[in-house]
Order: structure tokens, then sequence, then C-alpha cells
């Protein structure tokens, strides 16, 4: 899996769309790459910029990177994530 970008859009795979170019974007579409090609994990397992319950981090709501679940049913079924990256 590569990292696509084109035209100043970075292709998001986890939410099927083209985003515009940040750097922290760059970052997280380049580690999910690696999630899938050097651990195996299935993108169908995986969200991204889920919102986190019970946050203590301030006013407003927290968002996880990256999250994965053990399967893509437990994705589906919403249980709690696995890993999560920040």
């Amino acid at each position: 899996m590569e990292v696509q970008i084109k035209d100043n859009k970075i292709y998001a795979p986890l939410k099927d769309k083209w985003l515009v170019v940040k750097p922290e974007e760059e970052v997280r579409q380049r580690y999910i790459c690696r999630l899938v090609d050097s651990y195996g994990y299935d993108l169908k397992q995986m969200d991204q910029e889920l919102k986190v319950t019970n946050s203590q981090r301030g006013q407003g709501a927290a968002r996880a990177d990256i999250v994965i679940c053990k399967s893509a049913k437990d994705k589906t079924d919403s249980k709690s994530a696995f890993i999560v990256v920040e």
C-alpha cells in the first residue's frame, strides 16, 4: 500500500476521500500504510479520527488519529478499540 498525493491532496483510504495535504495528515496516512504493510492489519478493522469517550482533555471532544479493532466485525459492532494511535 502506498500513500497517494496529487495536486496538494492526499488520499485517506479509511475515509475514502482526498484531503488537503498537511504535515499531520501525511504522517497519519504513512502510518496507516505501515500498519497494513508491516503489521498486517486490514483497513476494515481501522478507523481514523474517531471520537474518544471519557476524555479528560478539556472542553472539546478528543479524537484518536487511528484506532484498530481486533476484527472488522468488532469495528462494525462498535466494540472498543484494541489499539489507539495518537
